[in-house]
C-alpha cells in the first residue's frame, strides 16, 4: 500500500477481497468480494506482470530528492 502497511501484493489482494478496513473516507464501491484462492493467486502474478524491472533500477527515474548514490 503507498503507506506502507501492507507489504506484499497477496496482502493486498486480500486486504482488498476481504472488504478493506472500515474507514470514513473509504469508497462505497471497496466490498468484499468472493475469490477463490485460484483467484488471488491469478490477480497477484498479473500485477506482478506489470512491473517493469528496468523502472525499478534506472537511476533516471530515481527519487529527486534522495542524494544519487555513487
Amino acid at each position: 500500500m503507498h503507506d506502507g502497511s501492507i507489504g506484499n501484493l497477496s496482502d493486498v489482494v486480500e486486504h482488498y477481497a476481504s472488504g478493506g478496513k472500515k474507514s470514513a473516507g473509504k469508497d462505497d464501491r471497496i466490498k468484499q468480494r468472493s475469490l477463490t484462492t485460484q483467484n488471488k493467486t491469478d490477480l497477484v502474478e498479473f500485477l506482478k506482470a506489470l512491473t517493469d524491472p528496468e523502472v525499478l533500477t534506472d537511476q533516471r527515474l530515481s527519487d529527486p530528492w534522495e542524494p544519487a548514490q555513487q
